[in-house]
């Protein structure tokens, strides 16, 4: 954690000692989730540091754990925030949300604190104030905070990568491996095994539309049990031929993924090969023989960094727009995509659990409304309805065609004309046109005059 006011203030605060000590218990077997534990401490640092210049007399987030303070609670998180009354909406609408999330987790620790030591006042204190933090804590920040959020991604640009676009950095990343692995073929270059490391990694998560800190975290020990994975006949008798073959190229690994998931990974021979090659030449690149990762970082006991690598070469590749070519707008990239596909509720099932998420978060969260599918398909509904129930009969988006001209729909729709039982006289007075139409009625002969 970084040495600055913020990490002062937690040190000396024994509830966000405690709060950060829980944190730990419940994932501090996974180091990656380290970083996660200092920023939600950190969050509860930046917030009483607002609350001690708002009211000196504060000295703790234990102080605050009262009901009586829960209205200074919430005017501490909206000044923390930005937040506008004017507006009604938060500078920073992201943190207002976490900041309820580690103010209850804190609260949660100091009711856990007050049975063990048999303190009936404080337990009910805290009690309160978490009730308060669950029934109004949404109404008075949340609600708003998610608003924000959401009005925000508002009318943005189309912020997935092209194919074109992914398919030149998949080539430019095999070239530097090709490149590497002659290098290291014959003898040890530190250079080549660093490239190669980082190219294999690139190529892992832009194939599989992985998270990057999943595949980057893949360990030494996770590979080497995943070679031997045998194939279920039973099923195997059911495939196609080509899924049959593609069984046999594919190595299928399972990892760690987001919020302890398991998600799996494919590798290709091609992969396999050159991932072969780094762990044949990891002691002679300096790799400690205690660093568990496959991916691991020459001369120290982490793992390389698939967010830098993905960085690195699609600048390289000199693709449009490379900073789209991240993780996270691959994964959206194929989410979006399985749109052109006419897949059942059970093959999107499977998608979304290859992707390490459900079915909901896969169709509200990674899927895009993409602009070009709503012009080109949903457009022709709304033209279709204009023209008519006929045009909707045992139709859908594919094969609706409606009239898209102005004036095609205009001469379909307009009703056949009268002809008409008088005579039409036209002429021009002071630069307007006129017509003078003789018709007969009821009542007789009259004239009607026209511009």
């Amino acid at each position: 954690m970084r040495q600055d006011d913020v990490s002062f203030h937690i040190r000396n605060d024994s509830l966000i000692c405690k709060y950060g000590e829980s944190l730990y218990g419940k994932h501090g077997c996974v180091r990656s989730r380290h970083q996660y534990i200092a920023q939600r401490m950190r969050e509860l640092g930046r917030f009483m540091l607002v609350a001690k210049e708002m009211d000196n007399t504060v000295r703790g987030l234990e102080d605050l754990c009262a009901p009586a303070r829960f209205q200074f609670v919430v005017n501490v998180a909206k000044r923390l925030t930005q937040f506008s009354p004017g507006k009604n909406e938060y500078g920073k609408p992201s943190t207002a949300v976490k900041i309820g999330f580690c103010l209850k987790g804190a609260v949660e620790v100091l009711i856990g604190q007050a049975l063990m030591n048999d303190d009936d006042l404080s337990e009910k204190k805290a009690k309160k104030f978490f009730e308060l933090l669950e029934k109004n804590w949404r109404n008075s920040v949340s609600i708003t905070a998610h608003q924000t959020i959401q009005e925000k991604r508002w009318n943005k640009e189309d912020d997935i990568p092209l194919t074109k676009n992914v398919i030149a950095l998949r080539d430019h990343l095999r070239m530097v491996e090709d490149e590497a692995r002659a290098k290291m073929t014959h003898q040890m270059n530190l250079q080549a095994y660093k490239a190669l490391n980082e190219t294999v990694l690139a190529q892992v998560i832009i194939f599989n539309k992985r998270r990057e800190g999943e595949a980057s975290r893949l360990t030494l020990d996770t590979y080497k049990k995943a070679s031997a994975n045998a194939i279920n006949q039973d099923i195997y008798s059911t495939l196609s031929p080509l899924e049959k073959e593609l069984s046999k190229i594919l190595t299928r690994i399972e990892i760690r993924g987001k919020r302890g998931k398991k998600v799996p990974v494919f590798l290709t021979e091609r992969m396999k090969e050159s991932i072969n090659l780094l762990v044949q030449r990891r002691e002679e690149a300096g790799v400690p023989a205690e660093n568990p990762y496959l991916f691991a970082r020459p001369g120290a006991m982490t793992n390389i960094r698939g967010c830098d690598c993905l960085r690195k070469y699609a600048k390289e590749s000199k693709t449009e727009n490379p900073e789209l070519l991240r993780s996270t707008k691959l994964r959206k990239q194929v989410a979006t995509l399985c749109q052109l596909l006419d897949l059942t509720e059970q093959e999107l099932e499977q998608v979304a659990r290859f992707m390490g998420h459900d079915i909901r978060v896969h169709c509200d969260f990674y899927r895009q409304t993409d602009k070009t599918f709503q012009i080109a398909k949903i457009s022709k509904l709304l033209f279709a309805m204009e023209q008519g129930t006929e045009t909707l009969r045992g139709k859908n988006l594919d094969t609706l065609r409606p009239s898209v001209n102005d004036r095609e729909q205009a001469k379909k729709s307009s009703s056949p004309k009268k002809k008409r039982e008088g005579k039409r006289a036209t002429g021009k007075a002071k630069g307007f046109t006129f017509y003078l139409e003789f018709k007969t009625s009821k009542i007789g002969p009259q004239f009607v005059y026209f511009l």
